[in-house]
């Protein structure tokens, strides 16, 4: 039998006092959430990530408020779900200079960004990280930010996903083909900065975009970010197939994480690519202590904490139903251009859940769908290598129930019993993020990458 190979391991964040998954928990005592506005909480937190040697920092993020509960805002304000919303983006420049490891993930939207100014963004961040950054790519599914950015209803889901690809496409050109690998010479003595000859607009013409070029910043460390994404609808599935390198999983089943992963890998080989060039992170939460009854006391703690609403508010807005105007036995609706995954029930079978289902899901501290572990250090860390030895997922993305608690509780306790199982790396890991996941541990898009096809020769 051969050694256990180590699994990634990342913090999923945002820049809210409601984060996603139990967002009512700030109300804990010892939860410092309310802390989103201040350097200090961020950088403690990136801090301890780093020298535990985490793989990722991840910034979810919206740009709405979750309105569909009750037909406004005031649930979600009352609550803080994901709300107010700060922009990560903002806050990854700072994390970086007090980081020496840790890479970061942040999510923008397709569907709300211009591809020119988004491609000279994560370019400069490239740069300022050394090449340990990632762009979650997402296509949004809040009505309230559709109306933000002067739509009346929001772009359906399947045309989302098309705009997207018009996106991508854009930004492969200025990433990989506006400026030659040898374009850039910084020859103080020839006073000359760039061979104008080596850097080209890309003048793209489409459906969508109409972009001149050439990019405005200079090859980065790893040109492209990491891409990450997370859908898990089938438009979902064959999106990651065609770009993802690193797929992001809210599901707990280790049968149907498997069965989607298979799915997007057969895709993906469809398409010229290797399995292993798309990894996956599993949300993870967990509640442990030294022992099992102190770690089942400290899930109740947190379960007198814990608020349905609040969670039934973060539900309507994923998926686009206001779950407070069904009955307990009416089956949701499935024509929704939100999170259309969470509407299905999970046998397969294609029929929707009903409101007291989802009631049901959502009673205990959980989001539903997602994994969560409670026990001692030891327990936790037997069902997370049992987990991703059925389901195929290459690591886990830690969803902090409380903050900072959940993350020190991790490293504290399950880090060390992770190591004992060969689970998780004893020494830090350095270069790019792309570098750190590929096989080859090259910086750039492997050659079989769709984006590849779009490099400067």
């Amino acid at each position: 039998m051969s050694d256990p190979t180590p699994l990634l391991f990342g913090l999923y964040e945002q820049a809210s006092v409601g984060c996603g998954g139990a967002p009512s928990l700030w109300t804990h005592p010892a939860d410092e959430r309310l802390g989103i506005n201040t350097l200090k909480y961020w950088s403690n937190l990136a801090r301890t990530a780093d020298e535990a040697n985490l793989d990722l920092m991840f910034f979810g993020d919206v740009l709405g408020f979750y309105d569909v509960f009750g037909g406004s805002e005031a649930a979600a304000l009352k609550w803080a779900v994901e709300a107010p919303a700060n922009d990560p983006l903002t806050i990854i420049p700072a994390l970086v200079a007090l980081t020496e490891k840790l890479a970061f993930g942040v999510t923008v939207s397709t569907t709300y960004e211009h591809p020119f100014t988004h491609a000279r963004r994560f370019s400069t961040l490239d740069h300022l990280s050394d090449g340990r950054i990632g762009w979650n790519i997402v296509t949004s599914y809040l009505s309230s930010a559709a109306r933000n950015f002067g739509l009346e209803q929001m772009i359906k889901h399947d045309d989302r996903y098309e705009r997207a690809e018009e996106f991508l496409d854009v930004v492969y050109k200025l990433w990989e083909g506006s400026w030659a690998d040898d374009a850039v010479l910084a020859d103080k003595l020839a006073r000359t900065y760039a061979d104008g000859t080596r850097v080209r607009p890309i003048q793209h013409a489409g459906d969508h975009y109409r972009v001149a070029g050439p990019h405005l910043t200079s090859p980065s460390p790893q040109r492209t970010p990491l891409l990450i994404q997370a859908g898990w609808s089938g438009r979902g599935r064959q999106f990651a197939a065609k770009h993802a390198e690193l797929v992001f999983i809210a599901k707990s089943n280790p049968l149907e994480i498997r069965q989607g992963l298979e799915d997007i890998w057969r895709q993906a080989e469809a398409r010229g690519r290797r399995q292993q060039d798309v990894k996956s992170l599993t949300v993870l939460r967990i509640v442990t202590a030294p022992t099992a009854i102190e770690a089942q006391k400290k899930y109740e703690t947190l379960q007198s904490h814990y608020h349905l609403q609040a969670q039934l508010v973060s539900y309507a807005g994923d998926t686009g139903i206001d779950i407070s105007r069904y009955a307990d036995s009416e089956a949701l609706s499935t024509h929704t251009e939100g999170m259309t995954s969470y509407v299905m029930r999970p046998d397969g079978s294609g029929k929707p859940l009903t409101a007291g289902e989802v009631k049901q899901r959502f009673a205990n501290v959980t989001r539903g769908s997602d994994l969560i572990l409670v026990g001692t250090p030891e327990q936790v860390a037997e069902k997370i290598e049992e987990h991703a030895r059925i389901s195929g997922t290459s690591g886990y993305m830690l969803n902090p129930l409380i903050s900072p608690g959940s993350l020190n509780d991790f490293v504290e306790l399950v880090i060390p019993a992770l190591q004992k199982r060969g689970l998780y790396r004893t020494t830090p890991q350095t270069g790019t993020l792309r570098s750190r996941l590929s096989a080859d541990g090259s910086d750039r898009l492997p050659a079989s990458a769709h984006g590849a096809s779009f490099r400067f020769e």
